[in-house]
């Protein structure tokens, strides 16, 4: 049968009549009238991240706007989610547990301890919706993403076809925000972008030409969007991505040295 939650009235704070005349009354007498209001809207916040948060930064920290790398990212962030939901349902099973024993005991500090143990499973409760949520959201994010991108089905494979144009477009993005912030390259990224195939003096010339042109156009009153970047950025990627296949090459004696065998690969359709 199905557990129900315990449910009562709105649960504040109580004092016994020895404490009672310790205690402010009048702010007493505020607190139990305002905060169920306080506990409502607090629902808004039962999570860490907005979703317009969740979505336009998290899953574009380190990533870029890589749909591969966001849509692993979204993978990541479920997979926290689905362990701390996981650990909430055991700690609300023996949370409403203990209600139980407690109900009906006349004992105050029993009374309390119901009392206290109410609010824990209110903002467990909070929480627990919160995680929902996220996952909700992201699941959205997802699918937003696989439609953008033209992205029906995927597997590992597919994950590694991408990953060369991804990090050539992560090194220029790289180079673009150094030289913003220092005005040169910074030996992290001289190494990532040389790591994958891009010659970094040919980086630097190409995003300095690019900051330059950006410069012109702010200049004459033109207000850029960051999209005009990030177009910028997918241009490097498609102009450089064969540079890694020579780098692969010179290491391994071959473009492509992942071993596909490894993978987790996508069942047919057919084969269902």
């Amino acid at each position: 049968m199905k557990q129900e939650i315990i449910k009562k009235d709105n649960i504040t704070f109580s004092l016994t009549t020895v404490a009672a005349n310790k205690i402010n009354t009048a702010a007493v007498a505020k607190v139990n009238q305002f905060l169920p209001e306080i506990e409502e809207k607090t629902r808004v916040f039962d999570r860490n991240n907005s979703q317009t948060t969740l979505g336009l930064m998290t899953l574009t920290m380190l990533n870029g706007q890589s749909p591969f790398r966001m849509m692993r990212q979204v993978m990541a962030e479920i997979e926290k989610r689905k362990m701390a939901l996981a650990e909430a349902q055991v700690s609300h099973a023996k949370t409403v547990k203990e209600m139980q024993e407690l109900e009906g005991d006349v004992d105050p500090v029993a009374e309390a301890e119901y009392r206290q143990k109410s609010v824990s499973l209110s903002t467990m409760e909070n929480k627990i919706n919160g995680s929902f949520k996220d996952v909700a959201t992201l699941i959205d994010q997802y699918n937003n993403i696989k439609a953008a991108n033209n992205i029906d089905e995927w597997d590992e494979e597919a994950f590694e076809a991408e990953e060369k144009r991804h990090h050539v477009r992560r090194g220029f993005e790289l180079m673009y925000r150094n030289i913003l912030d220092g005005g040169r390259a910074q030996t992290a990224t001289i190494e990532y972008l040389q790591q994958h195939g891009v010659h970094p003096q040919v980086a630097l010339t190409e995003v300095s030409g690019y900051v330059q042109h950006s410069a012109e156009q702010i200049g004459k009153g033109d207000l850029l969007h960051s999209n005009h970047l990030e177009d910028f950025l997918d241009q490097m990627a498609d102009k450089y991505r064969g540079n890694v296949d020579k780098t692969a090459e010179r290491l391994f004696g071959k473009s492509d040295f992942v071993n596909k065998d490894y993978m987790l690969k996508l069942e047919s359709k057919d084969d269902c």
